[in-house]
């Protein structure tokens, strides 16, 4: 499995996490799994008790979503040769598709939702667990063109351990965000609120992301892709090595350019520049473009390192 493919995973989980029918629903799932009251998760009670309820929730979605990556890759191991191709053409155009359908919505069968409801909270950590199982056995609009576009993935990836790995990260991706929440959710409340605001725009992120994978998997593409990450990080690596100078002025100036921007927005958008968070990030980039610039970091190797990492 390569780092493209895990990234598009994970990248995938976080999008259906964020989007229009679950992020709204999330105070909602928080109460339900932990069996607190929503006003109770609203302020922060009981931190270590929701997060351990939410954590068997996730793990089992998690358990759903790598058997059903088990059965799609072995699925797809019984195709060889021009099948197999075939596969892939057939599988990038079904998940371009789907791209399209969640930016114009013109598929109006996707929209029917067949999530379970269950009416008793759960009981005990097992409970959580088979809610869970429940909420990854389910379909939901937003979720469901994404989750598909990742088991047509695994159904192409060759091997069962390939396909697992894909519905691992793609699990990872939802659950992460979600014991999150159930960890902070007071302080995530603002965040969780900007993001609610831009449903549209995550649904048009998301919409993007599934075209161009499925494009790329349709024209035999996504190998090609990898190689260019590939050179790319090769090419930051002799640069870091031949001239550490302009490595360090390079990285520097990212997070320098990433300051800039947090103090410039605002200011273009009439708003309050001295607020506490924005100070924070403000601060927090300075200071990793100062760690850059004496050397005691290095974007660049770091860039570098993530971009060859080949993944499992």
């Amino acid at each position: 499995m390569s780092e493209l493919n895990a990234f598009v995973a994970f990248g995938a989980g976080v999008l259906s996490f964020l989007s229009p029918c679950v992020l709204p629903l999330i105070p909602g799932y928080l109460s339900f799994v932990s069996g607190r009251r929503a006003a109770d998760v609203r302020e922060g009670t009981d931190r270590a008790g929701v997060f351990f309820r939410t954590l068997f929730f996730t793990l089992g979605f998690s358990a759903v979503f790598v058997i059903l990556g088990l059965v799609f890759s072995g699925g797809g191991m019984l195709l060889a040769g021009n099948s197999a191709r075939w596969l892939s053409i057939i599988a990038g155009a079904v998940i371009a598709l789907f791209g399209l359908n969640m930016i114009f919505d013109f598929i109006k069968i996707l929209n029917r939702e067949a999530r379970a409801h269950p009416t008793s909270k759960p009981a005990g950590a097992a409970g959580s667990f088979l809610v869970g199982m429940a909420f990854g056995a389910g379909w939901t609009p937003c979720i469901g063109p994404i989750l598909a576009s990742i088991l047509l993935m695994a159904a192409r990836s060759g091997t069962a351990l390939a396909g697992a790995s894909l519905l691992l990260l793609y699990s990872l991706g939802l659950a992460v965000p979600f014991l999150l929440a159930g960890l902070f959710f007071d302080k995530l409340t603002p965040l969780m609120g900007w993001f609610k605001k831009r449903g549209r725009e995550i649904r048009l992120v998301s919409g993007i992301l599934l075209i161009v994978i499925g494009l790329a998997m349709a024209l035999g593409k996504l190998t090609a892709l990898n190689g260019w990450f590939m050179r790319a990080a090769m090419g930051l690596k002799s640069m870091s090595v031949s001239n550490p100078a302009l490595a360090r002025a390079a990285g520097a100036g990212f997070w320098f350019v990433l300051a800039a921007l947090t103090v410039l927005v605002p200011v273009l958008r009439k708003k309050r520049l001295l607020v506490w968070r924005r100070l924070v990030v403000i601060v927090g980039l300075l200071t990793l473009a100062v760690l850059d610039a004496a050397g005691i970091t290095s974007t660049v190797d770091a860039l570098a390192g993530w971009l060859l990492f080949q993944g499992a």
